[in-house]
């Protein structure tokens, strides 16, 4: 293709996504543990072994059901920012943490493959030192909303008064230990991505 071309074909879109910060009293290693306390872990052998052997969907959605566990939700990947940038002489403690569901994001991205950008969502706790830690995320109602798919609203529209409440509820609870908050935060991201992601009983 040709570079006149390839300019052509570019295209942009803007669109406002909400970004939530959730100030915490735990010290940062302890709401590391904590917050991954409340999560699945995908292990990348078991996505490796699963894909080799072209296992059905329904086995998939099985295990993924397993690992996911009461929030329906793992950590798919993360980053130490921290670890590596600390070597420039100033201590940084951040961690960026990918979470999602492949089976939820199989009915989301069938829907709009550009949406493959957007799930598994982003995640982040770090330490602000005397001003303490905090998790951090985009408001997951609203950046489904980038791509304009009226078929995307029904993983949208629940969303927005479960963000509502988790915003009541983690401003009352922020200075709780990590479980509740943790768990409001999670449910804003699941109810985001329908109903099948909600806590389950």
């Amino acid at each position: 293709m040709s570079n006149s071309k390839l300019s052509d074909a570019f295209q942009s879109s803007t669109a406002g996504i909400e970004h939530v910060t959730v100030p915490m009293s735990l010290p940062y290693d302890r709401l590391v543990n904590a917050f991954e306390a409340e999560l699945g872990h995908l292990d990348p052998a078991v996505t490796k072994a699963l894909v080799e052997r072209r296992a059905s969907w329904g086995e998939v959605e099985k295990e993924i059901e397993r690992i996911g566990g009461v929030h329906g939700l793992m950590v798919i990947a993360s980053a130490n920012q921290g670890v590596m940038t600390s070597l420039s002489g100033k201590m940084k403690r951040c961690l960026l943490y990918l979470i999602g569901n492949p089976v939820i994001a199989d009915k989301i991205i069938a829907i709009d493959v550009r949406a493959s950008f957007y799930v598994p969502f982003r995640v982040a706790i770090f330490d602000r030192g005397n001003d303490g830690t905090v998790i951090s995320y985009d408001r997951p109602s609203s950046f489904l909303a980038v791509l304009g798919r009226p078929e995307l609203n029904e993983f949208r529209q629940p969303a927005r008064s479960e963000d509502r409440r988790a915003d009541r509820g983690a401003a009352k609870e922020g200075m709780k230990p990590l479980p509740s908050t943790a768990r409001l935060v999670l449910r804003a991201a699941n109810s985001a991505l329908g109903s099948a992601f909600g806590p389950r009983r």
